[in-house]
């Protein structure tokens, strides 16, 4: 915890006395923590704060030396008090006191630009595009951690989000499942026959890829964890059929068991053979030769 002081420290200056080195464009500063070709970390002088748009981190002036300079909060602060006499030592243990925060709170909601998120999308075999069409750029302050994270995210009915990030964290603000109907839309209404049964939103996404197409073919249901599964009941035994693309493990086994049983007077189909030896489909999609994230993709098949 740092106390007010420091706030008032302008982040340029900060900045100059790490020795920063300044991008081409306004307020923008090649990374400390890595090298790179291009600027990537923007300072924001009017709210004294930064954003690293090459890993989606971002904080306060006090966070920028403590990631720069690799060391903890004191030394952080002792490398500010000496730019700034005004910080004191009683400053230092006895910070004025916060309001409570949430441990995750949304900072933003935007059209997916990061470009490590691009990049990600791209390992991943997704077309930006696609992913565009149901996903969102979400940007969440970390309380426990006291830096901003840039996620991809994916929405659910419950009005929350699925949140993966490239470092391989998932996380959601809200609990529940998406449904989508066959026009590509958010909704909780059938609109066919059938339903597809995804664990993750990767895998619905990746499905869309192998399908070649910006539409599903049927209904679906992205139960966003296998924990979910009884909240997506009365939308799956809504259909005669329930196609099931879960993960290749006993988690995913028994969630299938469970859609059998729901499903127990019509039909339900495991299609995890589909990509066996694969923990899910879009480590299938990764491994498989003849898709890209360039694929141009039809509105619908």
């Amino acid at each position: 915890m740092f106390s007010n002081a420091e706030l008032n420290i302008p982040i340029a200056k900060v900045a100059e006395a790490l020795g920063l080195r300044a991008g081409r464009a306004k307020d923008m500063y090649f990374s400390p923590l890595r090298d790179e070709s291009e600027a990537s970390l923007h300072v924001d002088r009017e709210k004294n704060v930064w954003h690293d748009h090459g890993n989606g981190m971002g904080g306060t002036v006090a966070q920028l030396v403590m990631l720069a300079k690799h060391c903890d909060k004191h030394s952080a602060y002792d490398f500010l008090r000496a730019l700034d006499p005004s910080i004191t030592m009683s400053d230092r243990h006895q910070p004025a006191p916060v309001p409570k925060k949430k441990p995750q709170e949304i900072r933003s909601v935007q059209e997916i630009s990061c470009y490590y998120l691009k990049k990600y999308l791209g390992q991943r075999k997704i077309p930006l595009e696609l992913a565009r069409q149901y996903c969102k750029q979400i940007t969440v302050f970390s309380q426990e951690k006291g830096i901003c994270f840039t996620h991809v995210g994916f929405p659910n009915n419950a009005g929350g989000w699925a949140l993966s990030h490239p470092n391989g964290f998932k996380s959601t603000t809200k609990a529940n499942v998406t449904t989508i109907n066959t026009e590509g839309q958010f909704s909780t209404k059938p609109s066919s026959n059938s339903v597809a049964v995804f664990e993750g939103f990767f895998d619905f996404l990746s499905w869309q890829v192998m399908q070649s197409s910006q539409k599903p073919s049927c209904d679906i249901v992205v139960l966003n964890s296998v924990n979910n599964i009884e909240k997506a009941r009365d939308y799956i035994m809504a259909h005669d059929k329930a196609v099931c693309f879960l993960d290749n493990d006993a988690a995913g086994e028994k969630c299938y068991q469970r859609v059998r049983d729901m499903m127990s007077d019509k039909e339900a189909v495991d299609m995890s053979d589909l990509y066996g030896g694969k923990k899910d489909l879009n480590e299938f999609l990764q491994a498989s030769r003849g898709y890209t994230s360039e694929m141009i993709l039809t509105p619908k098949m």
